[in-house]
């Protein structure tokens, strides 16, 4: 039953298309053909003829001549190199970054580490150390 559907569409679908297609087929091209060819006025300020078509092309369509003209990269001497400024000495790096610390046991107020360093609780993610310095908790790690 689908396929007699599917098919009678079609058919009628293609059927559609050439009845368009011969209706529409030759007539704007015939008229456009009888239009007079596109010349300008004597004061050469406007079309004389309107509507008008465009000049068929000629064959073989003729070229303007065109001078190539290469010029020369102009000449540009080398910038002189100059001397990069000495920065300071970088402080050391040792005590400023640790290894983050793993926690043993957790409760409301804060955390123990595996150091045995009680980390007391400063909000969601944030403890403190007991010397004062603020570290981030992230899971059962704690960076400071």
């Amino acid at each position: 039953m689908n396929i007699a559907k599917s098919t009678a569409f079609t058919v009628v679908f293609v059927f559609g298309m050439l009845v368009c297609e011969y209706a529409w087929a030759d007539e704007p091209v015939d008229e456009y053909a009888k239009l007079p060819v596109c010349t300008l006025n004597a004061d050469g300020t406007a079309l004389a003829v309107e509507p008008c078509r465009t000049a068929p092309a000629q064959v073989p369509m003729p070229r303007r001549p065109v001078p190539q003209i290469i010029q020369r990269m102009p000449q540009t001497k080398p910038l002189p190199k100059l001397a990069m400024p000495t920065s300071p000495p970088l402080p050391a790096l040792d005590g400023i970054v640790k290894p983050p610390v793993p926690t043993t046991t957790c409760d409301a107020a804060g955390c123990f580490g595996a150091n045995g360093v009680r980390y007391n609780s400063l909000g969601p993610g944030s403890v403190v150390t007991p010397q004062g310095k603020v570290c981030s908790r992230s899971g059962v790690m704690i960076q400071c």
